[in-house]
């Protein structure tokens, strides 16, 4: 690679997505985008070769983003895999056909599962019994519609995607704009980089870093193959005392099953953060982030002590 290429940035594909039109938002003509086809491959691209990524973490209307957590649980996150900040983008869904379809004729609605959920009121009154297919993003599914309908094997099927989506790929038309189920529907992505401590692309001031993503769980189990899972007492304590563990607010707390065989073993995502008032002076925002970072790692102190295992995904 020649030194003056640009850094690579991975996304959930094709170009038209939201997870794309939030990374242009953001990074603009700073990278180089590296498409990928599902949420798993964004997170696994992460890598020496394209160092950073943006995956879509929850939307205020149908939660948070499965997939997303579920690529967390590995031991990449925390390893090579870092969060590295936020983007929220306002998300207004469009229904898209091929050019002179009808509303009759939709005998089929791709797109995102989380698209779906978002647009469900408008679907089960506009469409109702007419079956909702889930693919691994919005771009993807207005690129599918294209090939399906007449004059292939194929349902005649709409998709829920963007209106980008309809001036990016040719033959497709807009038949109902903003059919989300909320004006304010908006989505919250995670930046992802290969190293804790990377300046990011695109030249803007980083502020001092006042959030911190925890992966709370218990170690791997010991127990002997016919002995009765014991419950998770263990996580339960640590998330009902986070105040006292991590010395600041916990703003959200994710839960999904654990990587392990044991039955109902969790683990947690929590999110803690400094919500004290900025601090204008350089130096004293230097040492306000010091002191915080401290607190965070006095916590995963804690855990580990307690018999827990925690390990940090993110700081930003």
């Amino acid at each position: 690679m020649s030194e003056f290429a640009l850094p690579r940035l991975a996304f959930l594909g094709p170009p038209g997505s939201y997870s794309h039109q939030c990374a242009l938002d953001r990074f603009e003509t700073s990278v180089q985008y590296a498409e990928q086809s599902n949420i798993s491959e964004v997170f696994s691209a992460v890598s020496p070769d394209i160092p950073f990524a943006v995956i879509p973490q929850e939307n205020s209307v149908y939660g948070s983003v499965i997939d997303t957590y579920d690529s967390l649980r590995y031991p990449a996150a925390g390893e090579s895999v870092f969060v590295r900040g936020e983007l929220t983008l306002a998300v207004k869904h469009c229904l898209v056909v091929r050019k002179g379809v009808q509303l009759e004729d939709i005998q089929r609605v791709i797109s995102h599962e989380q698209a779906l959920g978002q647009c469900s009121r408008f679907l089960t009154k506009a469409l109702p019994g007419v079956p909702r297919v889930k693919v691994p993003s919005t771009s993807a599914a207005a690129q599918s519609v294209l090939y399906c309908g007449e004059g292939t094997d194929e349902p005649e099927t709409a998709a829920i995607c963007s209106a980008k989506c309809a001036e990016l790929f040719d033959g497709l038309e807009i038949l109902y704009k903003d059919i989300q189920n909320e004006a304010s529907n908006t989505t919250r992505f995670f930046i992802l980089a290969n190293s804790l401590d990377s300046r990011l692309p695109g030249g803007q001031r980083e502020p001092r870093r006042q959030r911190a993503l925890i992966r709370i769980s218990n170690p791997p189990p010991q127990r002997q193959r016919d002995e009765t899972p014991l419950p998770n007492r263990l996580l339960h304590t640590v998330t009902s005392t986070l105040m006292t563990t991590f010395g600041c607010a916990a703003l959200r707390i994710d839960r999904r099953p654990s990587l392990t065989d044991v039955p109902f073993d969790d683990v947690y995502f929590v999110e803690v953060g400094d919500v004290t008032l900025p601090v204008l002076s350089a130096q004293a925002s230097k040492s306000y982030e010091a002191e915080w970072l401290e607190r965070v790692q006095g916590g995963i102190d804690r855990i580990r002590a307690a018999g827990g295992d925690a390990t940090i995904l993110g700081l930003w």
